[in-house]
């Protein structure tokens, strides 16, 4: 038995309905009218068979405000470590090129930023490779954009015909995405470069009489003036007669590397107060050895005293025990006498 028709009471859906408008289905592409597939029906609603492909990444509800995605993840960002192979057609030695790169990719419009950190003299165009903005998928699907799901570890992934190979990502990375459930693959290895490797080797093997970084004097001044490092000391000098135990504070100035002692007289010590224990000066690590008294070294001390030219008389050192001898000293006619 069929209800009556009464208000309330009707099955019809379109009594709910506010919005009745049609959806302009022909656009105006390459100079001639196209059919657009993917224009709604009447009053926003999908045709019969018709799917909705979301622009953006569709995150899931969890607990907590419910703010757009522009504004919740405002300024953060996935950092991916990954890599790509560019063939070389006109080198001689090699046939490729790993060249290591960094994809960002920022939450709060799914837009993507690729950059390749510059190599020193590596004659390439390095820097920003792919400008910051939606990246389209790889044909039959270039229709729909890159979203948060499509990145993982160990996964290739297409920009503009050029694949590029995820090996790993940072650890805000991972907790985000093992957040919204995606099973991480296992970190991957970066081949090794045989370019790299051969400028390596060529560097290796130069001995430059110059170095490359030029080494200012005035540098260490510049990055370190005034920064100076302090330390407390205690100098213990009870093995001296009346000598005991005195507080000290060591400076050492990072800007020229010269040391200042400054004693710390406690009050009613009685000693006098100095302004200085040492003043700021360098010191050298491995002092110069004392020179050693006469008599240190040898095993007996020889004193060579001589008398005047009229006396005629000169002490030397008999080591045979050969007794005094009388030496004539030619034209002024000197004399050995005496023998210790």
């Amino acid at each position: 038995m069929a209800l009556p028709l009464m208000p309330g009471n009707s099955p019809n859906a379109q009594l709910k309905k506010e919005r009745f408008h049609k959806s302009q289905h022909f656009i105006v592409y390459g100079g001639g009218m196209v059919l657009d597939l993917e224009k709604p029906g009447i009053g926003g609603e999908p045709l019969v068979g018709q799917k909705f492909l979301p622009k953006y990444s569709v995150y899931p509800k969890g607990e907590g405000s419910d703010l757009p995605s522009w504004v919740a993840f405002d300024k953060q960002t996935l950092r991916f470590d990954a890599y790509f192979k560019e063939p070389e057609y006109d080198a001689k030695v090699e046939t490729h090129r790993i060249r290591k790169c960094k994809i960002f990719f920022y939450l709060e419009d799914d837009t993507i930023h690729v950059i390749e950190p510059s190599f020193k003299n590596s004659g390439l165009p390095q820097g920003t490779l792919i400008h910051r903005h939606r990246i389209p998928l790889p044909p039959p699907n270039d229709n729909q954009f890159y979203n948060v799901f499509h990145f993982n570890i160990n996964k290739d992934i297409v920009f503009y015909s050029r694949t590029f190979t995820v090996t790993d990502c940072d650890l805000f990375t991972k907790n985000f995405l093992s957040k919204l459930g995606i099973t991480l693959n296992e970190p991957a290895t970066v081949p090794e470069d045989p370019y790299t490797n051969l400028r390596l080797q060529h560097e290796a093997s130069m001995n430059p009489l110059r170095p490359y970084e030029r080494l200012h004097p005035l540098k260490q001044f510049l990055e370190n003036d005034g920064k100076t490092l302090r330390f407390y000391c205690l100098w213990d000098d009870t093995d001296n007669l009346f000598g005991d135990q005195r507080e000290l504070v060591l400076h050492y100035y990072l800007a020229d590397d010269t040391i200042e002692v400054i004693e710390v007289i406690p009050p009613n010590s009685g000693r006098v107060h100095v302004p200085k224990f040492l003043r700021r000066c360098k010191l050298p690590k491995n002092a110069p050895v004392q020179m050693k008294p006469p008599g240190a070294v040898t095993a007996r001390t020889v004193l060579n005293v001589f008398g005047t030219m009229n006396e005629g008389k000169h002490v030397v050192l008999d080591s045979c025990d050969v007794g005094p001898v009388s030496v004539a000293g030619g034209s002024q006619g000197w004399t050995v006498t005496g023998y210790i």
